[in-house]
């Protein structure tokens, strides 16, 4: 359908336009349509979120495509991309940085993200580089788009989930998050939290190390701990309700895990974890305790290496947490089960430093 405006903010609905999917498309899933001008072409393209009407049935998501001369007629041609691995693409999403064109979707079928493909032309093939996506799981239905400056953002939502639990199945909606997008040198693309938002956060927080499990060196502006064959934590203070930090951490070879720990209980049976694994080649958000043999909340590939820091910024407000790790991968999540606590750090069976660290609220 089609509403048109003459200032782009007041909108009257087209009751004579109507543009149905043909028949070897199905009926319920035409939606989602992205317009842009294609130049080479010489004609405005849209592409929409379709499933072709043959196939496996959960393997027959496609990006069709439409093109037009003038916006009002549109035709049908073959699908712009039919990999045959999807339910369907929604939200399909195209722009170019240099000489690669980027291709955006979301699937719920194999798994419920927002995933990229690459192509050094606007015609394919579509390709899937090793990282795939902008975020984990709980980043949703995103969108790009590019700025004065030459730079893009993504914007998607963190789902709630139902009941307000940390067990509840996410839900369809949540809060807006954005990521800046940044192209690396081989086309790959990264994202990390716009400036502006960093910005926001203006007011330090003074910390007041305190250990509370195993043995912490305490410096003027870091803290560590070996912690071979154990598990080692530290306090800072109160996590506040909305709230930065930020640190940099480096890890001996063999450490298992070390990170954050975020709204821990007055008996430090209870918090969230930011952890990273370096075995597993991972960062994780995770609980504890964990109910039953349920598996941790939600991962990230992220390469770790001894010989490199890994910098982390989280971003807590309220239920969300938005994770960047060395401004490169987003990791977001809620946490709905513990409402308040303190926040610090923590070694699991290894040894680990922490730089650099500080807490800023708005």
């Amino acid at each position: 359908m089609c509403a048109r405006s003459s200032d782009l903010r007041t909108w009257q609905k087209d009751p004579d336009f109507l543009f149905f999917a043909p028949p070897h498309y199905e009926k319920d899933d035409w939606r989602d349509p992205f317009v842009f001008w294609n130049e080479d072409a010489g004609e405005y393209w849209m592409l929409l979120a379709a499933r072709k009407t043959t196939g496996p049935a959960r393997q027959r998501g496609c990006v069709a495509l439409a093109v037009s001369a003038d916006l009002e007629t549109w035709q049908v041609r073959e699908p712009f991309w039919a990999p045959d691995l999807y339910f369907t693409h929604e939200c399909p999403d195209l722009f170019r940085i240099g000489a690669w064109w980027y291709l955006v979707y979301s699937t719920f079928s194999e798994r419920t993200v927002t995933h990229y493909r690459m192509s050094r032309s606007v015609s394919g093939p579509w390709l899937a580089p090793p990282d795939d996506v902008f975020d984990g799981r709980a980043y949703y239905a995103a969108k790009t788009a590019g700025s004065d400056e030459g730079r893009r953002f993504s914007f998607g939502w963190l789902p709630t989930r139902e009941g307000e639990t940390d067990s509840g199945a996410w839900q369809w909606g949540g809060d807006l998050v954005v990521h800046e997008i940044a192209q690396q040198a081989d086309g790959t693309l990264s994202v990390r939290a716009p400036q502006a938002v960093l910005d926001a956060f203006t007011q330090p927080v003074p910390l007041a190390p305190k250990p509370q499990m195993g043995a912490w060196n305490l410096e003027k502006d870091a803290v560590a701990s070996s912690s071979t064959a154990r598990f080692s934590s530290l306090a800072f203070g109160v996590l506040p309700v909305t709230g930065l930090i930020e640190t940099s951490i480096s890890f001996s070879t063999g450490t298992v895990s070390c990170g954050l720990l975020l709204r821990v209980g007055d008996d430090g049976d209870s918090y969230y974890q930011v952890r990273l694994e370096p075995h597993n080649g991972r960062i994780v958000f995770d609980r504890w305790p964990r109910p039953g043999d349920q598996p941790f909340m939600i991962e990230r590939p992220l390469a770790l290496s001894t010989a490199c820091l890994v910098t982390l910024r989280v971003i807590v407000d309220g239920t969300c947490v938005v994770v960047y790790a060395n401004d490169r991968v987003a990791l977001s999540c809620r946490m709905y089960d513990h409402h308040d606590g303190a926040w610090g750090v923590f070694v699991a069976e290894g040894e680990a430093r922490f730089e650099a660290i500080s807490m800023r609220t708005t």
